[in-house]
């Protein structure tokens, strides 16, 4: 299940330098999972045994990295591509022109549209929609839960007891984070 938070922040008016508080929605990470959970995944869902798996994905990522460093695009199947850009210096002098120009060499991936259906499928949930309460200090309030897509403007609990902390706490439990 992905999980979102709604949270009150300044927001500077276009064309002016006047600041309006509204409420952006956040997506809040689920974490992270390793190699070892993807090959331990993978074995169960296929019966593979771990050691297969692993070592299909070692030489796998090795693919990659070496069809990138020749310079082309990897593209795989359902999940997306793989590619190479460029970060440079732009001259004046025809002199200066070529590889000294050459600041960083980037990797981006675009998915493809069937694995950013899948996740646009996925369960959603909101966790709660917090107001500031002293942005400095990144205190917030939670002041209800409002499910994704709930137009009728019902917010649900409105508390109005401050929440407590220093900042970056945990705000499934209304403890102040950090803007």
């Amino acid at each position: 299940m992905i999980k979102f938070r709604s949270k009150q922040m300044p927001m500077t008016k276009i064309g002016t330098k006047e600041q309006e508080l509204k409420y952006v929605l956040q997506l809040l990470s689920s974490g992270q999972i390793g190699e070892k959970e993807v090959v331990k995944f993978c074995s169960k869902h296929t019966n593979v045994p771990q050691a297969t798996v692993r070592a299909v994905l070692d030489s796998f990522c090795q693919t990659i990295e070496y069809h990138l460093s020749l310079g082309y695009s990897v593209k795989l199947g359902d999940v997306g591509i793989f590619y190479p850009t460029i970060s440079y210096k732009a001259v004046d002098d025809n002199t200066k022109a070529g590889l000294a120009q050459l600041e960083k060499i980037n990797i981006r991936f675009r998915p493809n549209v069937l694995l950013t259906e899948a996740v646009n499928k996925a369960e959603k949930e909101t966790v709660g929609v917090y107001k500031i309460v002293d942005y400095e200090k990144g205190f917030y309030q939670e002041v209800g839960k409002k499910e994704l897509g709930d137009s009728s403007g019902n917010e649900g609990n409105t508390d109005e007891t401050p929440s407590s902390g220093t900042g970056g706490g945990n705000t499934d439990t209304g403890g102040g984070f950090e803007g």
